[in-house]
């Protein structure tokens, strides 16, 4: 797929669509001198005599009439992200401008870019690992901020330190084994098969840690959720359509409004949720109200954080109250909204005379006027952070094809320590345990990318969007 790496290549490097800014992004030997060709600097001043980390001003020349301001930025190899003489055109960020630049460069000699090409070429360069490169495209895919800080965790852990431990390990053990059989008849013991399935299952321990973490944080997918539960007329709906800034659900003064469940993404602070209007609860008897009463029961034991909204206004019965709460798994935010009906001096938690909420967590809002609205948003930034994300800067992200590599490292040695702990003596099973050893090793090396194809290579960057 990436058969040619001395060749200069082309993309648009900057989000599709019109903005302030484009990026053209070149890479390869003629890149200098194709961005000379294309741009006008400063009298006197050319990108061929320019070092590198440099930024130079001037003008994209289409004709003597036609030109467009520029921004060059110049890095030089091996000090760039490519290993390669690398230039960006920073200019005016309109779709058709920047595929003009692009068909100049094609014309000068350059070549399109291949979907992840130039952190393909950084990879085969040596500057990133395959994780490193992968951690590029999950970043590149981040919907969210929580998938965004897992993608910069995957650049910045210490995984592969970890796994480069391990391959020395293994390496050693294979040395052992493998003298086992060279020497075997001498009367010397290399290792016992005793230390040998302890030193082989301490390893493996290590690896189903990490695999362990990695399932622990699958979910950073999935954008926690934030879920709105009451009463029928509690100003849910309102308060969904405020949080979000989207007119999501149908706001009335008619009791029973919503439903089904409305959902719309919210950032609470620095973290973004899903927030969820779940039905007004109700026990009457009647089979659509039943349906959305079970729904909202569900998301209730289903959400990450639950809000409970109230009329403060009109404070309802505690047995309804009491109700709503039995379906809630962790004590519920409570939202008193319409506090814009109250004096200052009514809004207290004596109004709901709960038991249950005694020692719960108020906030006063009105979904109305916005009044409370930053309030209730630290509000839920703080729970998210402290129930549903608990830990997740400490959790090990890594790719579907990482954590396959390490479970095939695993089994291999689990092979390796039910053989050892069955045998006598270490040279009725050296060859056996050597081969374990090597699977082990080799799936190690695919992960850290010291072994590679290239279809390996063509699925991991064709997941990479052109200019990257």
């Amino acid at each position: 797929m990436y058969t040619s790496t001395d060749d200069t290549i082309v993309a648009i490097s900057s989000a599709p669509g019109g903005a302030s800014r484009g990026i053209v992004r070149m890479s390869g030997p003629a890149a200098v001198a194709i961005a000379d060709g294309l741009c006008r600097l400063a009298p006197g001043s050319t990108l061929a005599c320019a070092a590198g980390f440099t930024v130079h001003a001037g003008e994209i020349v289409f004709s003597d009439v036609h030109h467009a301001p520029v921004d060059v930025y110049l890095f030089r190899a091996p000090r760039s992200y490519t290993r390669q003489d690398l230039v960006e055109l920073h200019t005016i960020g309109s779709p058709p401008l920047l595929d003009l630049i692009v068909e100049r460069c094609l014309a000068a000699g350059a070549r399109s870019a291949l979907p992840g090409e130039f952190t393909a070429r950084a990879f085969l360069a040596g500057a990133l690992s395959l994780g490193e490169a992968e951690a590029v495209a999950a970043t590149i895919h981040a919907r969210s901020d929580v998938q965004l800080r897992a993608a910069q965790r995957m650049r910045t852990s210490h995984v592969a330190e970890d796994i480069a431990a391990w391959q020395d390990e293994l390496a050693q053990l294979r040395s052992l084994v493998e003298a086992d059989i060279d020497f075997a008849e001498e009367p010397i013991d290399f290792i016992t098969p005793t230390e040998l399935a302890a030193r082989v299952g301490t390893l493996r321990a290590r690896l189903l840690a990490i695999l362990t973490a990695t399932r622990a944080g699958e979910r950073i997918d999935v954008l926690p959720r934030v879920l709105l539960m009451g009463l029928p007329n509690a100003g849910k709906s309102t308060l969904l359509n405020r949080l979000s800034g989207i007119n999501r659900a149908i706001a009335s003064a008619v009791a029973g409004t919503t439903r089904d469940l409305l959902t719309a993404p919210a950032r609470f602070g620095d973290v973004e949720a899903l927030l969820i209007d779940s039905a007004g609860w109700d026990d009457a008897p009647d089979e659509l109200v039943s349906a959305a009463t079970g729904q909202s029961e569900t998301a209730a034991r289903q959400a990450d954080v639950v809000c409970l909204v109230v009329d403060a206004a009109s404070p309802p019965e505690p047995a309804a109250l009491a109700k709503l709460l039995a379906q809630a798994a962790a004590p519920p935010l409570v939202i008193a909204n319409k506090c814009d009906l109250l004096a200052a001096g009514q809004r207290r938690p004596e109004r709901l005379p709960v038991p249950e909420l005694a020692t719960a967590e108020f906030v006063w809002v009105s979904a109305l006027t916005g009044e409370g609205m930053d309030a209730l948003s630290h509000a839920v930034e703080r729970r998210l952070a402290s129930e549903s994300h608990a830990g997740d800067e400490v959790t090990t992200a890594l790719s579907a094809r990482q954590r396959a590599a390490l479970g095939e490292a695993a089994e291999a040695l689990a092979r390796c320590v039910a053989t050892a702990e069955q045998a006598d003596d270490l040279l009725d099973i050296a060859e056996l345990i050597a081969v374990d050893l090597c699977e082990a090793q080799d799936a190690l090396a695919e992960l850290t990318g010291a072994v590679t194809t290239e279809d390996l290579l063509g699925r991991i960057f064709a997941s990479f969007c052109i200019g990257k």
